[in-house]
């Protein structure tokens, strides 16, 4: 990541040799058109991101990277795993709850969902990153509470208790239009 002016940010993504990163560029498939798409996903739904402005490609074979995403920096925020150190826990942990049940409603599967993949101003409301969705029903209704489990068993293991644990899966429960259509946590 670079930053590039006072408030733009370029992500590059290396590039996966010369015929492959072409393809990739040629259908929009480099991993910046697929983080600038699901940026775009989420905003649709009413959900925070840096604003995307778009991906720049790199010639293949002059270059080590594919592509970059380029997109807003956004100031004063910290990863949620820092941020529920403070004294907005709840509230961060409320809004986690509510921002995850719209993704799963609109049939939306954060696939890298972990603590360090969604930050937090100092009131508490959130903003994602490093974002790769998949879209549709099937898929979320199938990878959901996976997605949810394995956040908090390998990649941010002892950040809630187990109360808190069991609350979040509840809240989240609570706000999704037909939980008994997803495979159980």
């Amino acid at each position: 990541m670079v930053l590039i002016e006072d408030d733009k940010v370029a992500k590059t993504f290396p590039s996966k040799g010369y015929l492959l990163s072409w393809m990739r560029i040629l259908f929009k498939q480099t991993k910046a058109h697929k983080q600038d798409r699901s940026m775009r996903t989420l905003n649709r739904v009413g959900l925070v991101t840096p604003e995307p402005l778009g991906v720049l490609n790199f010639y293949p074979g002059t270059s080590p990277y594919e592509a970059a995403l380029l997109y807003r920096y956004v100031h004063e925020i910290v990863d949620v795993s820092e941020a529920l150190k403070g004294a907005k826990r709840a509230k961060i942990l409320r809004n986690l709850e509510r921002e995850l049940a719209v993704m799963a409603n609109n049939g939306i599967l954060f696939v890298d969902f972990h603590f360090r993949n969604v930050m937090a101003d100092p009131e508490g409301n959130l903003c994602w990153i490093d974002v790769e969705v998949k879209e549709g029903m099937k898929v979320v209704r199938k990878s959901f509470w996976s997605r949810i489990v394995r956040m908090n068993e390998d990649c941010d293991p002892g950040v809630l208790s187990e109360e808190e644990w069991q609350a979040f899966q509840d809240g989240i429960r609570s706000q999704l239009n037909d939980p008994g259509r997803f495979l159980r946590a």
